[in-house]
């Protein structure tokens, strides 16, 4: 054959195509068609064709947080990074929505926003480990990385640690990892071959 190929395939290569289904109407939510927004599939569709409905009015923190955990699931970061901003505006007090939205800001590369609200987060909950650990975190993404952030970070894992001896982190780390990369900081040695915990 001379030329280029054809832009459709051939027959034999052809799939079929379903049309999805309709996400549910704002009508049909409050009717408890809630029920359909737990397929994944589904919930995206029905952000994608009206991102305004990406809102934390009528919903309490536990369902925000609960929404934003099936976003991130579907690897819909942005969306979910949206929705734990607004979540956080309108809820500063919940540790567990600061923190979510700390860990997605770490993730995008946003290390500056993410010690910005985890500084926010800890001034009202100063206990709570797994904000001094998502700080720590933040910090080591920082550039430039001076002496004095890495003494911050290891600061913040110390905190951690002190808090809760027996930590574990969602993502696999531990206290054992904590202490390792604390020490290698104050060391003066860096945070490790990964760059952190």
């Amino acid at each position: 054959m001379l030329g280029p190929e054809t832009a459709a395939p051939p027959k034999g290569r052809l799939v079929p195509f379903t049309t999805p289904p309709p996400s549910p109407s704002p009508e049909q939510l409050k009717e408890g068609g809630e029920a359909a927004l737990r397929d994944p599939k589904t919930l995206v569709r029905y952000l994608e064709e009206d991102p305004s409905r990406l809102t934390v009015e009528g919903r309490t923190p536990a369902e925000v947080l609960g929404f934003a955990q099936v976003l991130l699931r579907l690897e819909e970061v942005f969306l979910a990074e949206r929705l734990l901003a607004k979540a956080h505006q309108k809820w500063p007090e919940e540790a567990d929505l600061a923190g979510a939205w700390g860990r997605v800001l770490v993730s995008l590369g946003r290390p500056d926003a993410a010690k910005r609200a985890l500084d926010d987060a800890l001034a009202r909950q100063p206990d709570d480990p797994t904000l001094h650990y998502l700080l720590g975190r933040a910090l080591l993404g920082m550039e430039p990385r001076t002496p004095e952030v890495e003494a911050r970070a290891a600061a913040a894992f110390e905190k951690t640690l002190q808090l809760a001896p027996q930590f574990t982190d969602p993502d696999g780390v531990t206290a054992t990892d904590l202490r390792s990369v604390t020490g290698r900081l104050r060391a003066g040695a860096g945070p490790g071959p990964q760059g952190a915990p």
